[in-house]
């Protein structure tokens, strides 16, 4: 057992410096202009080795989005399980989690939202697949949960939440797109803080049900509900 522990331990740790190695390639090179031997080169491994690991180029770029997809779904989670953070401040929350993963690992968030929208994720395994769409449902079920609960305490319009969800992550992955963009006309520019505030603070603002008491956490919905069945 302990050699067969020792062993998972080393090819993690080795499939770890392959990722690590890809990472500063993709970024020196391009997705387009990286290769595997560049990678493999990087690593200080053969491309053989990498072969072991990852089934093609594809699946390292794949890969990058992983970690910053479970980054992004501990920061949801823990704005739905602040219940008594009160239902006006939860946009907020949910913005700030967003906001905190571009600012944890920019490139990566700007790679997971190319991803989205680019033929690799057709080129890469089945388990693979299945990781990065789990963590991806995860993200979108945690945001819909958000709003749902919004709605339910009254603070929210009623409307379907995952329409609300989709508008809110199509939002922040076309302003993160659009500032990489303006980025490689003038590295010094940076709108995105100033223009995602301005975003959710209009998206907030019709969301919000007239007449709603902002106040009120999720908590204190749940404890009302609680007590009138009594």
């Amino acid at each position: 057992m302990a050699i067969h522990d020792r062993q998972t331990r080393d090819r993690e740790r080795r499939r770890q410096q392959i990722i690590a190695a890809s990472k500063r390639v993709f970024l020196s090179k391009g997705a387009s202009g990286a290769t595997i031997k560049d990678i493999a080169d990087e690593a200080e491994l053969s491309p053989g080795t990498l072969y072991i690991y990852f089934k093609n180029k594809d699946e390292l770029y794949a890969s990058l989005s992983i970690r910053i997809l479970k980054h992004l779904n501990l920061r949801l989670q823990r704005v739905l399980k602040n219940t008594d953070l009160p239902h006006d401040q939860k946009m907020d929350a949910v913005k700030q989690a967003l906001c905190e993963a571009y600012d944890v690992d920019p490139p990566m968030l700007i790679n997971l939202y190319h991803l989205q929208s680019s033929e690799t994720l057709e080129n890469i395994s089945a388990e693979l697949f299945q990781e990065i769409m789990n963590l991806s449902r995860q993200c979108l079920k945690t945001l819909r949960e958000i709003f749902a609960r919004g709605i339910q305490s009254g603070n929210f319009l009623n409307v379907d939440p995952m329409t609300i969800t989709l508008i809110i992550w199509s939002m922040f992955s076309g302003l993160v797109l659009w500032e990489e963009s303006k980025r490689a006309l003038n590295p010094r520019k940076d709108f995105l803080k100033s223009t995602v505030d301005i975003a959710f603070e209009i998206v907030g603002r019709g969301i919000r049900k007239q007449g709603a008491d902002p106040s009120r956490g999720a908590g204190e919905v749940i404890r009302s509900s609680s007590s009138s069945d009594h």
